[in-house]
């Protein structure tokens, strides 16, 4: 069961990367509107949430009831200083923590999807849910891009 979960997760972030890479360079910093984020903001973003999703499924399956703590992705731009990281070395975060977790999420057992942390805001969450708001995530941003690279 799990596995198709899996499958959808590589499916979304590889879809993704091709949607980014079609970006040229020139393009990935225009910002479609004053208040929306570029390209470059959405790369930077998804790889900072992907390594979030990443220790929460590592701490998951390592960890009994791990604390999952939520993130404000609004302070993030600021903060992580998004206006001067690249976003080619981003996208090859993004590209690297995919792989690597779906390496790692293939080997899970049926016991492993039912292993629980504590979200701070949502309370107990299982392996699985966390890989469903993870593809949700992806999704998300894939459609975001997609509107980016429809207004250029």
């Amino acid at each position: 069961m799990s596995q198709s979960h899996v499958d959808t997760y590589i499916a979304l972030h590889g879809d993704f990367v091709s949607l980014a890479q079609s970006i040229s360079d020139a393009k990935l910093e225009q910002t479609p509107k004053n208040d929306e984020w570029s390209a470059a903001y959405v790369l930077h973003h998804l790889a900072d949430a992907d390594m979030h999703f990443a220790t929460r499924f590592l701490n998951i399956l390592t960890i009994e009831n791990p604390a999952i703590i939520g993130f404000d992705e609004d302070v993030y731009p600021d903060r992580l200083h998004y206006k001067n990281r690249s976003a080619v070395d981003s996208l090859a975060a993004i590209e690297g923590i995919s792989k690597a977790i779906a390496n790692i999420l293939r080997l899970a057992d049926e016991s492993d999807w039912k292993r629980t942390g504590i979200h701070s805001e949502k309370g107990a969450v299982t392996l699985l849910d966390i890989l469903n708001l993870t593809t949700g995530h992806v999704k998300g941003h894939t459609e975001q891009l997609k509107e980016i690279i429809s207004s250029f």
